[in-house]
């Protein structure tokens, strides 16, 4: 414990400190993820934001494990040498796996309980941002538990735990000889396991994101998003054989000193120099795909809006329109037909609980807002691909959209389980299948309450138009047209489209500290070589250029395979959202990451590189 305090805080406190930093971050995030998730599930009037939690917390998890890993296998990487002069003056294979396994479990101990305790008293201060959403109530409050904390251990210590084993796995393998031989170079090869797992992993991620093609809608646009993560995975699996393909082929046209050796270290150091690539292709990636996906989903439920009302005028009010309010509007000259919407919180069970796991039977009712027609359902078209919605009139049944049974044996004819807010669950009969459910959500039926609706959609007689306009505006309604009515349906998701956005930036911040104190790592372990650089004639200047070179090197390399590796899923995610493969697109947000990229790649190097030239 004392030798492994020893290396902590004063042998390796420079290496150390950078990944204490990496862990503590991916703690607070750990930890305030597990404190909303258990919310959600305690807390029955929140009912949207488990499943938010939830999301969020599946992708979180899989970037925290693959960071926190890379980030230690990086870190115990540069003391290769290290491990290898131990070796040879007697130290034994266990030995050295017992030193790293205590070293990593007391980083752990030191600072994942911290940061923990510190994300269980920051996820309160979200409150006012879930709240503009509309996932908790007014007034929400969360109390700190013990869940958080240990959540985030259960993940990070078995992750360190791994990544340890693995790097003192690496470095006791060969014979001591051999590891004091091998510490001075880096290998260029890559097992011939290791190749196969990329080129499956590469072709599990492609695979994936044709998911769309054949499952369009939000189910199968989902699905094709995680292959830009999948095809990140597999560049980390190739990523010293990308590095090197790469090197070659820009030595080709190369010029000057400076140029070529840097090249040449990308060439021969391909597994020091990916390490630090794959985490800046993942910054790239992963706000690349999730910016796109946004963009594509407001586009598809908008066209998905306007093709759906089939109505000149919308009519709204501060509190609804009345049932009064609607007769009489029905009821004013020009005005053909009406259509009233009522949206209502509730929860739905698709498919009929497992009868070997009855305790999982209230997970498997999914929260959603259910949306109550008028009789006269005209104004309305959601795309009704099987039934009819005719048959609402009916007690006791239900239309939904493809998307909520998509991948069940759910389907026409078939009952599903449904409840309004606390309400016990009924049964309720599935009449119509339809597939504009962005536009309308998951679940339609018939209107057989009272109180005031929220939306009215109004049918004019031809050439009425302007004047049934004017007189709804004399009666002191709100009225706009349907492209008015849909503007203002898109930006009412502003409150959703923050809190992914906050949710997004931290997870890249996260990743983005990663890859710097990976950049800042492999640097300073480059001491010995600017100084024999050094000493065989190179200058200050030219180390500095060389450290450029390769600075731009990583960055246009992160760029390239970041980029490369979320193409397929934004292809497939516009066409399964709306029908165009370019929807997906959004190139202000793909340079705004590619330059987030650059800036770590330049931040950390450069000013390490240069004290370390200006050095003797």
């Amino acid at each position: 414990m004392r030798a492994a305090l020893r290396s902590l805080l004063v042998v390796n406190r420079a290496a150390v400190l950078g990944a204490g930093v990496v862990v503590a971050l991916a703690a607070v995030l750990l930890a305030v993820t597990a404190a909303w998730l258990e919310a959600g599930v305690r807390h029955p009037e929140a009912p949207f934001l488990s499943t938010v939690a939830g999301s969020f917390a599946g992708t979180l998890l899989l970037i925290t494990v693959f960071m926190v890993a890379g980030v230690f296998s990086g870190v115990l990487r540069e003391r290769r040498r290290e491990f290898a002069l131990l070796r040879a003056v007697g130290a034994t294979a266990g030995q050295i796996r017992g030193t790293v396994r205590t070293e990593v479990l007391v980083l752990l101990a030191l600072v994942a309980p911290l940061g923990a305790v510190v994300g269980t008293f920051v996820a309160p201060l979200v409150t006012p941002l879930l709240a503009s959403s509309d996932l908790v109530p007014a007034g929400f409050t969360l109390a700190p538990t013990v869940v958080p904390l240990l959540s985030t251990l259960v993940v990070l210590v078995p992750t360190g735990l791994l990544a340890a084993a693995m790097a003192a796995r690496a470095a006791t393998r060969p014979s001591p000889t051999d590891a004091v031989r091998a510490s001075t170079t880096d290998v260029p090869t890559l097992s011939r396991g290791r190749r196969i797992a990329a080129g499956v992993t590469a072709l599990i991620g492609l695979a994936t994101a044709t998911t769309p093609f054949f499952t369009p809608g939000l189910v199968g646009s989902a699905t094709g998003a995680t292959s830009a993560i999948v095809l990140v995975v597999a560049a980390a699996l190739a990523g010293p054989l990308l590095v090197q393909w790469g090197a070659r082929r820009a030595l080709r046209g190369a010029s000057g000193p400076a140029v070529t050796l840097a090249l040449l270290n990308a060439r021969g150091a391909s597994r020091r120099l990916s390490a630090a690539v794959v985490p800046l292709a993942l910054l790239v990636a992963l706000g690349t795909v999730q910016t796109g996906t946004d963009a594509a989903l407001q586009r598809a439920t908008g066209d998905q809006l306007r093709a759906g009302l089939q109505a000149d005028l919308v009519v709204t009010g501060a509190d609804g329109v009345t049932a009064a309010e609607a007769d009489r509007i029905a009821a004013m000259p020009g005005v053909r037909a009406t259509t009233t919407m009522r949206d209502t919180a509730g929860s739905i069970q698709i498919e009929q609980a497992d009868e070997d796991l009855p305790a999982l039977g209230d997970l498997e009712w999914e929260p959603t807002a259910i949306r109550a027609l008028s009789g006269d359902d005209r104004a309305v078209d959601p795309s009704v691909r099987d039934g009819s919605l005719g048959a609402l009139d009916e007690p006791g049944t239900v239309a939904v959209s493809s998307d909520v049974i998509a991948l069940t044996p759910t389907g026409l004819g078939d009952t599903i389980r449904m409840r309004t807010g606390d309400g016990p669950a009924t049964p309720a009969r599935v009449v119509a299948v339809y597939d504009r459910g962005l536009a309308f959500g998951d679940v339609l039926v018939r209107d057989r309450t009272s109180g005031p609706a929220g939306t009215l959609l109004v049918d004019t007689a031809a050439g009425d138009r302007a004047a049934v306009r004017e007189a709804l505006l004399a009666t002191g309604v709100g009225v706009t047209s349907v492209d008015g009515y849909v503007t203002t349906a898109l930006r009412s998701g502003d409150g959703d489209r923050r809190l992914s956005l906050v949710l997004v930036v931290a997870l890249l911040a996260f990743v983005a500290a990663a890859a710097g104190n990976t950049l800042l790592t492999t640097t300073r372990g480059r001491r010995d070589e600017f100084g024999l650089l050094q000493r065989t004639g190179a200058t200050r200047v030219q180390l500095l250029r060389m450290a450029g070179v390769e600075t731009a090197y990583t960055a246009v390399a992160a760029v390239v395979i970041g980029t490369l590796a979320v193409l397929p899923a934004l292809v497939g995610v516009g066409f399964g959202l709306a029908g165009a493969p370019a929807a997906g697109f959004d190139l202000a947000s793909w340079a705004g990451f590619s330059l987030a990229a650059v800036v770590v790649a330049v931040v950390g190097v450069l000013p390490v590189a240069g004290r370390i030239a200006r050095g003797r």
